[in-house]
């Protein structure tokens, strides 16, 4: 029997998804965790658990004597970890007739502001996803994320304020992380505020080098560090971590230890029309998100370091 259109030949007319266009439209170090952390297992409730098993290396050796009887120490739990979903959403309400015209440069207004909404969105989950501050939310009171700062809580220092960031302080923050995890898992991305970068830049050894945009996922090129424990670690500047007097922060993190969680059936970013109030067309992105941390070991954070050059 003939079909007039089916969607396996009509690819034309239809469009990828909205987590595909806010996950890949022009990435860059500004929203670089949106567009690269990876999709994880659908958060099936608004507290989202998953479990870590973190195994400490032997610091010593328990020497048996010929012959003796095998004993069976207790074996290591796994922890039970989670974080909550967050609700975020970027709405457009335009009036009938600002709808019904044009633009100056002939595009359809509507549409236009859809475009602006949904990068608006796109920023916030970004911002919430470093800087997040953890809440259960009640009646009236929304729920929040926790990001990555704030999931960073065993390798953290607080410099006196005013720190110089220098190659040394890198290398110790690479070395933190290596001291708790295993060689597979040691951190590979620094974020920081774009001052840091620029220090990183002016370092002088051979050891900084710029590398081709494909190689890192983002659209021109950047920069890595070659540690002296032998990880090289990408560097990218980031707007959304504090870079405020006194409490100017690094993060240095291993990407593929976070991820995002999207609201089963529902959460992913979607547009959705709302009830006609009035003259005028209404409507919102939305989303309903939270971020997986696998294990925070593996990550660093250091703060109070120096503001300029």
């Amino acid at each position: 029997m003939a079909f007039g259109k089916q969607t396996y030949s009509n690819t034309t007319e239809m469009r990828e998804s909205l987590l595909d266009i806010i996950r890949d439209v022009s990435p860059s170090e500004d929203v670089y965790f949106i567009s690269n952390l990876a999709k994880g297992t659908p958060a099936l409730q608004t507290l989202h658990e998953w479990n870590i098993f973190h195994q400490a290396r032997a610091t010593s050796i328990d020497a048996e004597i010929e012959g003796a009887a095998t004993s069976y120490p207790d074996l290591q739990d796994e922890v039970r970890s989670n974080n909550r979903t967050v609700i975020l959403d970027s709405p457009v309400r335009l009036s009938r007739t600002k709808a019904s015209i044009a633009m100056v440069t002939g595009e359809d207004a509507m549409g236009v502001e859809k475009e602006r909404a949904l990068r608006a969105l796109k920023s916030e989950m970004e911002y919430a996803i470093v800087n997040g501050a953890l809440a259960a939310g009640s009646s009236g009171v929304a729920r929040q994320l926790c990001g990555i700062d704030g999931a960073i809580t065993t390798n953290v220092t607080a410099h006196a304020s005013g720190q110089s960031f220098t190659e040394t302080i890198l290398n110790d923050m690479v070395q933190k992380s290596w001291d708790s995890v295993g060689a597979n898992y040691v951190a590979d991305v620094f974020a920081a505020p774009v001052v840091l970068k620029r220090r990183i830049a002016g370092f002088g050894t051979n050891l900084t080098r710029n590398v081709n945009a494909e190689d890192k996922k983002l659209t021109q090129e950047v920069r890595v560090y070659d540690s002296e424990v032998g990880k090289t670690v990408m560097v990218i500047a980031h707007k959304d971590i504090n870079d405020a007097a006194g409490t100017l922060t690094a993060l240095l993190i291993r990407e593929d230890m976070f991820q995002l969680s999207f609201l089963v059936n529902s959460g992913e970013p979607h547009w959705e029309e709302r009830a006609q109030d009035g003259d005028r067309e209404n409507g919102v992105y939305v989303t309903e998100f939270t971020l997986v941390s696998y294990d925070e070991q593996a990550s660093v954070k250091q703060t109070g370091f120096n503001t300029g050059l």
